[in-house]
C-alpha cells in the first residue's frame, strides 16, 4: 500500500504498475475520472493560438481607384456669343494645339441647363445644342484640323444655369 504522505500523481503511478489492488485504487482514480471532463474541452495550443489567421490565403490590400478629375477645356465659350468675339481665339488655340500635336483630337461639347421635361431636354439637346456645337466644330475645322480630328457632343447638365461650348483636345 502506498504511502498517505506520498503526492498524488506517484500514486497513480504506482496505480498503474499494479502496486495496489482494492478500493483504495478506486478512490485515488476518482480526481482523474472527475478532471477528464474538464480536460477534454481546452483547446489545443497550435499556431492559431498565437496568429488567428494562421493557415488561411491572405487577402491582399486593393487601394482604391484613384479619381483623376477631367482636364479643363482648351476653350470654354459661354453663350449667347457672337462669333467674333470667341472665333480668332479659337482659331489661335486649335492652331498651338496642331502645332504640339498634329494628330490631335478635338472633343467640341455643348453644355445645356437641365430643362423641365425629358422631352424638352432632348428638344434643346438637337436643336440648340447640336447648332451650338456645329458652329464650334466648323470653326476648329476652318482653323486648320481635319473633320476626322473632330468630335461633337450635346449633353445637358444641372450644374450649370447658362448654356456654353467646351473644346478639349487629347
Amino acid at each position: 500500500m502506498p504511502d498517505p504522505a506520498s503526492p498524488p500523481f506517484l500514486t497513480l503511478l504506482s496505480k498503474a504498475r499494479g502496486a495496489s489492488k482494492g478500493a483504495a485504487a478506486g478512490r485515488s482514480c476518482a480526481p482523474l475520472l472527475l478532471a477528464l471532463p474538464i480536460l477534454g474541452g481546452c483547446a489545443l495550443v497550435d499556431q492559431r493560438t498565437f496568429d488567428p489567421n494562421a493557415d488561411r490565403a491572405p487577402k491582399p490590400y486593393i487601394p482604391p481607384a484613384k479619381v483623376v478629375p477631367p482636364a479643363p477645356p482648351l476653350a470654354l465659350i459661354r453663350l449667347p456669343a457672337s462669333a467674333e468675339s470667341w472665333q480668332p481665339p479659337l482659331t489661335d488655340i486649335v492652331q498651338k494645339a496642331l502645332a504640339l500635336k498634329p494628330d490631335a483630337l478635338f472633343r467640341v461639347e455643348a453644355h445645356l441647363p437641365a430643362a423641365a421635361t425629358p422631352d424638352a431636354q432632348a428638344a434643346a439637346i438637337a436643336g440648340d445644342g447640336a447648332r451650338q456645337a456645329a458652329a464650334v466644330a466648323d470653326a476648329v475645322v476652318a482653323a486648320g484640323a481635319s473633320t476626322a480630328q473632330v468630335d461633337i457632343a450635346a449633353v445637358s447638365d444641372p450644374a450649370i444655369h447658362a448654356p456654353d461650348v467646351r473644346v478639349t483636345v487629347r
